[in-house]
Parts: structure tokens; sequence; C-alpha cells
């Protein structure tokens, strides 16, 4: 049929069917064409209606709890569920969970440090094996040196890492010694947290020795460094070092005798002895008057002094006065010899008479008392 757009009829036919058509596509359309408008309030780029915390943008979406909410908006992200919030969260409005990976309701910390018991690998030691040897402070017996096998050698209760070490010290007679003379040392150490076990002595001579107070000579002057090394049962080492002097030595000289060597019994007489030694140390006298009476030792005098003692002879006789000096080393002079003649006490052999005769008529004098 041929349209006439002048015909009032055909354009009633040609409007009728356009609006049949648009009604049918409208009708297919409408599942796309009618949805409601999708929002972003926190413009996240996430939709209000999936958006997790929909008014504070966090594109990332984290939900550590899994509860639905949005870490940045959840006023308490608990993940072990028992009521308390992980720490770290700004959001958390509910007390800090001092066991966060396991649930613990009742939050016990018995160490008080912040850590709940439940979580806590040392619960009685707050400070939580500081020095990570794997053994808790509570039990370890040496909670601040790392000793993961807690060694123990004395059984104290301290570990041998934490044992206090010895302190060396030693001693030795005499203190200026001279060659080949007897030193003895004496070890003064002071305990650590261990008896002392050995005992490590080098003299600087290329000798040594393992005694606790050992003897030592030196055959040649010098200076010698001795060192002692000491070691305890739980193995604390400790050492000193000092330095020795030996000094050389010649005996006194040969000591002088001045006095009386003509007298009478009963009569006290003074006896005047002097030596020098040549290395300057001081002087013992040994003196024998040659009677019953035992031997004096005098002393210690400075080299060059001159000592007065005296002595009595009781009995008429010839006697050798002896005398000897030794310095503080021992080292010994020769032998002073003088003969001392002692005559009955006459009554004319007054002292004054005697030492007239001595000085003036020796000679006669002997020849009328002996003869």
């Amino acid at each position: 049929m041929k349209i006439d757009l002048k015909n009032k009829l055909h354009i009633f036919i040609i409007l009728t069917v356009s609006i049949i058509c648009f009604m049918s596509a409208m009708i297919v359309l409408s599942p796309y064409t009618q949805q409601p408008i999708k929002e972003d309030v926190d413009r996240d780029g996430i939709n209000n209606d999936v958006d997790n915390c929909i008014n504070l943008s966090n594109p990332d979406q984290l939900d550590v709890d899994n509860d639905g909410i949005g870490d940045i908006c959840d006023t308490c992200t608990d993940t072990d569920g028992d009521g308390y919030g992980n720490p770290g969260f700004q959001a958390n409005t509910c007390p800090d969970d001092n066991c966060p990976t396991a649930s613990n309701a009742n939050q016990t910390d018995v160490d008080q440090d912040t850590i709940g018991d439940m979580c806590d690998v040392c619960p009685n030691d707050p400070k939580n094996d500081v020095d990570n040897d794997g053994i808790c402070g509570g039990v370890d017996n040496c909670p601040l040196e790392f000793n993961p096998e807690q060694k123990d050698s004395d059984g104290d209760g301290i570990g041998d890492t934490c044992e206090t070490p010895p302190i060396t010290m030693f001693t030795y007679s005499p203190l200026d010694p001279i060659s080949d003379e007897t030193i003895q040392f004496w070890d003064n150490t002071t305990l650590g947290g261990g008896v002392l076990q050995t005992w490590r002595w080098t003299f600087g001579d290329n000798t040594s020795s393992t005694e606790q107070h050992p003897k030592h000579s030196y055959g040649t002057v010098g200076s010698y460094t001795v060192q002692l090394n000491v070691t305890d049962i739980n193995g604390k080492t400790s050492m000193i070092i000092k330095n020795i002097t030996v000094f050389p030595n010649d005996p006194p000289d040969t000591p002088t005798i001045t006095g009386d060597f003509i007298g009478i019994t009963g009569v006290e007489y003074t006896y005047l002895l002097k030596t020098f030694d040549p290395d300057g140390n001081k002087i013992y006298f040994s003196v024998d008057w040659g009677d019953t009476t035992n031997r004096v030792d005098l002393g210690p005098y400075s080299s060059g002094y001159e000592i007065a003692e005296k002595h009595t002879w009781r009995t008429r006789g010839t006697y050798i006065l002896t005398v000897k000096a030794r310095d503080t080393h021992n080292a010994e002079s020769n032998d002073t010899l003088c003969i001392v003649r002692i005559l009955r006490n006459h009554y004319i052999l007054t002292p004054s008479f005697i030492q007239f005769f001595k000085q003036y008529h020796q000679v006669l004098f002997y020849q009328i008392i002996y003869t």
C-alpha cells in the first residue's frame, strides 16, 4: 500500500505503529535503564554499597579481624575475639590486648611485662630472656650473659660465664735479692666466684713453676719479669706481672777490734767493733769471747757504724776473741782474731798499773808475770 502523508488515516496508523515499537523496546531494555545511581561518598574508588568504611577513604579495604568493618573505621580490631583490641590500631576504643594472637579474656600477665602469659615465652621473666640464649631469666643461671649450655662447674647456682674472676696478687722475700739467694714467693690471690685450681709462674729466666708458693733463685744479676696466672674451678683466669731486680753482693770487710788485750779477772772491758759493707747493706756482728759464755749476735747496724760491746772474764787465762760480720744477705766477712790475756787480780795489778806496763814495759811485765 502506498502511504499518503496527507491522509489522516495513514498518519494515524504510522504513529500507532511507532508508539507500539517504542514501548516494546522500553520493555526489553528496562533492566538496564532502571538501575539506581551508584554513590562513593569517601571517594576511595569503592562504592558505598560495598565499601567497608563508607565515610573514610580506604582503597585497600583492610579488615584484619574480618568483621566486615574496615580497620580505619573499626573501633575494636580484635583478631582473637576476646574483646580486647590489637595494639596499634588508631580507631580502637576498646582496651589493648596483651596477647592479640590468642584469646585470653582474663589478660593474665604474671611478670607484668605487658605480654600476656599465653603469648609470653618467659611468663616469669619480665626481661624476657634479655641475653637471647633461650633460657628464661627465672631459671637462667646467668641471665645477662649468653650461656645456652648453662655450665656451672662449682654447682653454686651461678653460671660459669657470670662468675667473678679471681684477683691475682703475690709477694716475695727478700725484696732486694742477690744472685743465688733463695727467693720465697707467696700467692696472695683474692678468690672470685670459685676456689683456685691452677697456678702458673714464669720467672723471666726461662724457668717456671706450677706450685702455689714456689721458691726460686737467680744466678745472674739483673732485672727479671715474674708473671703469675691463676685459674679457678669455673675456668676464670687472672694474671699479674712484677719486675724483680737481683743485685750483686760482696761480704763486709774484715771487722776491726779496739780495746784492751791484757787485763785482770773480774774487770769489765769495752771493745769497739767496726766494719764497712761494699754494697752499703746493714751489718750484723757475731762475737765469741773465747770463754764459756755464749756467742753474742748484734745488729743490724749501718755500714761503718762503730759499736761498743762489754765483757768480763772471770778466770785467768789466754782467750781468743773472735769477731765476724755479715750483711743482710748473709754474706760473711773473714774472722778477726785477737788474743786476750787475763791475769789474776793481785792487789798490785790495778788497771792503771797494767796500762803503764803495757805501754812502757810490756816485755818486762810478761817476763815477771809468766816466768
